[in-house]
């Protein structure tokens, strides 16, 4: 069901217990909160997933800034996503809002051991992003020449990509217990941070990261695991579209 009002355009989940659902606030992109919203639907919690509006010509949000202004996001510096939990406390941060639901919903093992070793391959998964990031190819990217972002963009994914996908692809060899799963033989954190890295990219990169990733068996199946989950595959059939 989705909702608009004045101030925020709403895709909410929730039961005869609305008033106590949990609250996802952020932009209406998948951004930084897209994961924390997989998440959800992996442990098929209600929740309402709240979306500042912006204006796709001048990327301002006024909901944003109102937020801003009286404090919502005080907490977390002004800044997205911020959660807000059915008791009303709020957690700042992206990653310490995924691995707050992880725990939430079972998916960071059975022992703070097990939890570290399922954070230390999610975290794996981080140091691709931060290294394409750090490669300077994106459309963000102000300092490089068309033609400089054109070859390191080749170069990510031709070299860097594939080389760094295999060192974790091995790594997870000696994590997993079943097929489809990185660490032992159920669903954690660190499957999701694989899928997100593999299959929710952004739409103009897909192409060329399901080929850096096309000898990647183990990850692959992780991956499909994760998106074939009827939760999951629910919420990616219907989430609003976006480009970032």
């Amino acid at each position: 069901m989705k909702i608009t009002n004045a101030v925020f355009l709403l895709a909410v989940h929730l039961k005869a217990t609305a008033a106590f659902a949990y609250q996802l606030k952020y932009f209406d992109i998948r951004g930084a909160a897209e994961t924390c919203r997989v998440i959800f639907a992996l442990g098929e919690e209600d929740y309402m997933d709240l979306r500042y509006k912006i204006n796709k010509e001048t990327f301002q949000s006024p909901e944003f800034n109102a937020a801003k202004e009286n404090g919502d996001l005080k907490l977390n510096l002004n800044r997205a996503p911020v959660l807000v939990t059915p008791d009303g406390k709020t957690i700042g941060q992206s990653k310490a809002i995924e691995r707050y639901l992880a725990r939430r919903f079972g998916l960071m093992g059975k022992t703070p051991e097990e939890e570290g070793m399922i954070d230390c391959i999610a975290e794996h998964c981080r140091d691709v992003k931060d290294a394409a990031r750090q490669k300077g190819f994106s459309q963000f990217t102000r300092n490089k020449t068309d033609e400089e972002k054109a070859e390191a963009r080749r170069e990510w994914f031709e070299n860097d990509m594939p080389t760094m996908l295999m060192k974790i692809e091995e790594a997870v060899k000696e994590t997993s217990e079943a097929e489809g799963y990185s660490f032992g033989a159920t669903t954690t954190y660190a499957d999701v941070a694989i899928w997100a890295l593999l299959r929710d990219c952004f739409p103009a990169d897909l192409e060329d990261t399901t080929k850096a990733s096309e000898k990647c068996v183990v990850l692959n199946a992780i991956a499909d695991q994760i998106q074939s989950h009827p939760g999951v595959a629910k919420w990616l059939a219907e989430r609003p579209d976006s480009s970032f």
